[in-house]
């Protein structure tokens, strides 16, 4: 294994089995036809489109979510009432920020871990997860949940606020014995509370939904992972430092 490991830890080495696994998403597309049908941007249009009826004093969970059981779709919404933080703005700015922020943030913190070179080649792994380069092409709020988890390598405050996708939770408790964690969670808790009832809206809407669970986000997990790695394989000493 440690001969393994010092293989991969040469730069050469790791380029070149990054770029191959990079090369995965273009196989997946070359193979399936039509795999990018849905229309990009097309969950980012979404969320900026219901955030902006919410303004006009319309319902954020579509009605037919909240009077009984239904068939997930595209236009219900699931994600908690405290993305609205996260929604509105972006019902003025420019729709390339909804990309460029998350991305620019993912980037400097894992730039900041200096993850080694035996790494790279798992990091390549979760950028080629098919499910990566759909949700980046949809503009699922999840980059948005990814630069949280990235931000939490470096700072540990911002882990909980994963908590946006509920359903990734797990990921939210990276560094809970640490001081900070838990003066992110006050602040995510905070900026919960002025949503009021709300809650017990999405709490009917995710009840009431069929062809989710508690599961449904497990194939972005890979998204999630990919800072966590470049955390495990970077700077022992940063890591150390990190709070």
């Amino acid at each position: 294994m440690a001969r393994w490991i010092e293989l991969f830890d040469r730069r050469p080495v790791a380029l070149a089995a990054s770029a191959a696994t990079l090369l995965l998403p273009l196989l997946f597309v070359l193979a399936i036809p039509d795999p990018l049908e849905q229309a990009p941007g097309i969950d980012f249009a979404l969320y900026r489109d219901v955030a902006a009826r919410w303004i006009d004093g319309g319902p954020f969970y579509e009605p037919h979510q909240l009077s009984g059981p239904y068939e997930v779709a595209h236009g219900d919404v699931l994600y908690p009432p405290v993305g609205l933080w996260l929604f509105v703005p972006f019902t003025v700015l420019p729709a390339v920020l909804w990309w460029a922020i998350p991305a620019a943030l993912t980037i400097w913190a894992v730039w900041r871990v200096r993850p080694r070179p035996a790494v790279w080649p798992l990091m390549a792994l979760c950028l080629a997860w098919p499910t990566t380069p759909l949700k980046i092409w949809t503009g699922n709020p999840v980059i948005w949940c990814m630069a949280a988890m990235s931000i939490a390598i470096v700072y540990r405050w911002a882990a909980p606020f994963v908590f946006l996708k509920p359903s990734l939770f797990p990921f939210a408790f990276f560094g809970f014995r640490e001081r900070a964690w838990w003066i992110g969670l006050a602040v995510f808790v905070a900026l919960c509370v002025p949503f009021g009832v709300l809650w017990a809206d999405w709490v009917a809407s995710v009840v009431n939904s069929r062809g989710s669970g508690p599961l449904y986000s497990v194939l972005e997990a890979p998204m999630l992972l990919f800072p966590l790695v470049a955390w495990v394989g970077g700077s022992s000493a940063i890591r150390r430092s990190a709070s």
